[in-house]
């Protein structure tokens, strides 16, 4: 009797400690379900790009073996933009990290750090790493040039993280030649992140992610607005309004058709004009560079020139009224500070976009030609004035004058 209740005893003992080593193992193990064989649709639902074609990597973690990162990664072959998923094993009170690094080194690096909030939600922010020092790590949302908002997604089942954003590294201050991986403890809202406990990196390839076809994708969206948006505007204020204005400076010896021809040019120009400001405005709200707020403010104003050009045609005062020849100041002057004005911001637009180097080329090809023509054109003007300024109305500075207001009779 003794001795079998000695052994029940320790039968029951035995029973009561796996059944603690179990419940220990299922709510201190981390669950390690961050793998390539992942089907993203599966797991997360990303609008920003499609996921099919992203092609994954994996790296352990040096303190446990079965901790991994995996991160799908696709630079598009058309618009250079790179989609870009991680994927991380997360619990509270803990953050998962993704670095881009030059050297290769914490210290100057860009990472991208998500925490879980206090309703369990993954909470998202970028940050720039100037030394290793924690007071010298700050929160900064201008190193990536995204796209879209990052956008993420949690499973509580397998505790994994999965983050999802697009950058152009063309305009990044971030440069992806290393990826950085680490993990260390937050406070409990996710807020307040301390010095990570692990870390792991890769070195790219030729420092380059693999290339291919991300799909219709909001990016590639993006780019084709993008140009839309630098046609426009190059075709209306580098080409159409350039031409309208030399029409009206060195044509006017054909009169009447000098008039009608610069009018059908400056309007022309301006249907163009609207039809950027419109791709302008839409792309100003899903895009975001450095620069583009300077940019944006002198298209506003080249815009309310170009209203108060056609305005001015539209309310332009009789041929004999005295506040004639002001209004012809007002026209001439306006209309070239505001031609100025449009090659600097076109140069500015096609160098935030870095990568519509054909289009750059051309319009440089483009305004030099004009350049030129104007040169010859002025010469040609001058010489003629200087020859016989006493005489015509048609190469001499008081037929200008002459020339507005014959225009009135049309």
């Amino acid at each position: 009797m003794g001795s079998g209740r000695g052994g029940s005893s320790v039968c029951v003992f035995h029973w009561l400690y796996c059944c603690l080593a179990v419940i220990l193992m299922v709510y201190t193990h981390r669950a390690s379900a961050v793998t390539c064989s992942t089907v993203l649709k599966s797991v997360t639902n990303f609008t920003i790009f499609p996921t099919d074609t992203l092609q994954c990597t994996e790296t352990p973690f040096p303190y446990d073996s079965t901790d991994k990162f995996a991160y799908w990664a696709l630079k598009d072959n058309t618009t250079g933009f790179v989609s870009m998923v991680l994927a991380a094993p997360l619990v509270t009170s803990e953050w998962a990290g993704f670095g881009f690094s030059g050297p290769g080194q914490m210290a100057g690096s860009t990472a991208v750090v998500t925490t879980l909030g206090v309703t369990g939600e993954p909470v998202v922010q970028q940050y720039f790493l100037k030394d290793q020092d924690l007071n010298q790590v700050f929160k900064d949302d201008t190193r990536l040039t995204l796209t879209q908002a990052i956008e993420a997604f949690y499973n509580a089942t397998s505790k994994t993280v999965y983050v999802g954003f697009q950058v152009n590294f063309a305009t990044s201050k971030a440069i992806p030649n290393y990826l950085l991986y680490a993990q260390g403890p937050a406070s409990g809202d996710g807020s307040t992140i301390s010095y990570h406990r692990a870390q792991s990196m890769d070195k790219l390839s030729n420092s380059q992610f693999p290339i291919g076809v991300v799909g219709q994708s909001e990016a590639s969206k993006l780019d084709k607005q993008v140009k839309a948006h630098g046609a426009l505007q190059v075709f209306g204020w580098g080409v159409l309004l350039p031409i309208g204005a030399m029409v009206a400076r060195y044509a006017r010896e054909y009169d009447p058709a000098w008039f009608y021809i610069h009018i059908t040019f400056q309007i022309t120009g301006f249907i163009f004009i609207i039809a950027g400001v419109a791709t302008g405005v839409n792309l100003a709200k899903s895009f975001s560079t450095p620069g583009l707020t300077g940019h944006k403010g002198l298209g506003i104003f080249l815009f309310t020139l170009a209203i108060l050009q056609v305005l001015a045609v539209v309310l332009r005062p009789k041929k004999d009224a005295n506040i004639r020849k002001y209004w012809n100041w007002y026209h001439w002057w306006v209309g070239r500070l505001a031609l100025f004005l449009a090659v600097i911001n076109i140069f500015v637009g096609l160098n935030l976009g870095k990568e519509e180097k054909r289009l750059k080329v051309s319009y440089i090809v483009l305004l030099a030609f004009e350049l030129v023509a104007f040169a010859i054109l002025e010469t040609i003007y001058w010489l003629r004035w200087n020859r016989d300024p006493g005489t015509g109305n048609r190469w001499n500075r008081s037929s200008t004058e002459r020339s507005f207001q014959m225009a009135d009779n049309y």
